[in-house]
């Protein structure tokens, strides 16, 4: 599993920088949709829908973020963070705030924080075009989990594109003028698709296994903040514009 070798290559750094035997203290609580992302001036974003929340670890000063719907306050080493099972979306969550607070840390990422305000929206535009330059435009393209900004942009740029969503809440609904199928599709949206965009907290519910197989041989992105230590040591593609 991914996230299983992720956290053995956390953890051989957190060794080799001599971290475990420091009273390192890691705090996660849930922020509120403000804190998290400000005050877009548009789009319906998850956060404030109230199904998902941002937790912020803190190590020695250094933050990290992850999405999760299993937020809970924890506070503990790294040793103990290093023992959780990751069995439900909660361990998970915490750990990978951890480990991207962590890598933020060693200084070996940037951008762990989630952008705010206009941010959102003006990633989604960035990432519109980025994706319009990197692949044809007649490409099909698949984004699995449904974040409006991102999803309005590319739907201006991109004729063939489906998306996926797990919220019951979107599923079937049309939004931003788009169906949203659901998650359980992803096999043969990706099997559709010439290229995938992926939400990060994929690799929080436990899904980013599947789509990383079924995208073999596909050109693969991930965008958010929660993959961002992922993306360094196992080299994704990640594409998150307006995060600090």
């Amino acid at each position: 599993m991914i996230i299983e070798e992720l956290r053995n290559r956390w953890w051989k750094r957190v060794i080799e920088n001599n971290l475990e035997n420091v009273n390192v203290v890691v705090k996660v609580r849930g922020l509120s949709p403000e804190e998290a992302i400000g005050k877009p001036a548009q789009f319906d974003f998850p956060l404030y829908k109230g199904r998902e929340v941002m937790i912020q670890a803190e190590l020695n000063g250094a933050l990290g973020q992850a999405y999760t719907d299993e937020p809970k306050y924890y506070e503990g080493n790294l040793i103990s963070i290093n023992q959780l099972k990751l069995s439900t979306n909660h361990e998970r969550a915490l750990f990978i705030a951890t480990t991207n607070a962590t890598y933020r840390y060693l200084g070996l990422v940037t951008n762990t924080l989630h952008c705010k305000n206009e941010g959102p929206e003006l990633c989604g535009k960035k990432i519109a075009e980025y994706l319009a330059s990197n692949i044809t435009p007649n490409a099909k393209l698949l984004m699995i989990g449904f974040q409006p900004a991102i999803a309005y942009y590319l739907s201006k740029k991109f004729n063939n594109f489906r998306i996926t969503d797990m919220d019951p809440t979107n599923i079937g609904q049309i939004r931003q003028g788009l169906l949203i199928e659901p998650y359980d599709s992803n096999k043969d949206a990706i099997s559709w698709s010439d290229a995938v965009l992926a939400t990060g907290s994929t690799i929080v519910n436990n899904s980013i296994d599947d789509i990383v197989m079924l995208s073999k041989g596909k050109r693969l992105f991930f965008y958010g903040v929660t993959i961002a230590s992922a993306s360094y040591e196992f080299n994704f593609e990640r594409l998150c514009f307006a995060s600090t």
